[in-house]
């Protein structure tokens, strides 16, 4: 069997303000999603005697930069008429604030300073960005799936469009913090609710 984009989940995860992660699901249907398998590995530099290889000859560790550097991730979808959808467009556009079906609003929480790379906890931002964890997974005999931390999704980098017979989102993001593989989503959290 092939792994095929329509028989699928993506889940964006919050991290509450009691510490328990909400997330908002958003099933498949003709997703185009694209983001790395790992985070770059630093490079060694070998060094010789004056460019002539002899028994003194090592590596170097490089520049921790290109491991720590964000990396994109984007992911298009199409749209149902359901809550989730308006609530997902919401929550991509950088809202903290988003408005429930039946009044009131529901506050998304970041990730922001809790994630690590390496056992190294990533500092808090500067400035004031919203971070979350997006999980992918895609269904088949073997499940296999990606868990990306520390994901920023830059105000004004989400689009719709309209065409014939579909509304589709397309996502830009920033993953800051580490990339695991997973074969299940994570049960710890609890799905949140705009109703």
């Amino acid at each position: 069997m092939l792994f095929q984009g329509k028989d699928g989940e993506l889940r964006i995860a919050e991290l509450g303000s009691g510490g328990t992660t909400h997330y908002l699901s958003v099933l498949f249907c003709e997703m185009d999603f694209t983001g790395p398998t790992s985070r770059p590995r630093i490079e060694d530099t070998l060094i010789m005697d004056r460019g002539i290889f002899d028994t003194n000859a090592h590596y170097i560790s490089g520049d921790d930069s290109p491991r720590y550097a964000p990396m994109p991730f984007s992911f298009s979808a199409r749209l149902a008429d359901t809550v989730n959808s308006r609530a997902l467009m919401d929550w991509l556009s950088g809202a903290t604030n988003i408005p429930n079906a039946v009044g009131g609003t529901t506050q998304v929480y970041s990730f922001d300073g809790t994630t690590t790379i390496d056992g190294n906890t990533l500092p808090a931002f500067k400035d004031d960005k919203t971070t979350y964890r997006v999980q992918v997974l895609w269904d088949g005999d073997s499940d296999i799936g990606l868990q990306y931390n520390d994901v920023f999704f830059p105000p004004g980098q989400q689009t719709i469009t309209e065409s014939a017979d579909a509304l589709t989102i397309a996502s830009n993001g920033m993953i800051f913090g580490d990339v695991t593989r997973i074969t299940a989503f994570d049960t710890s959290g609890a799905t949140i609710s705009f109703v």
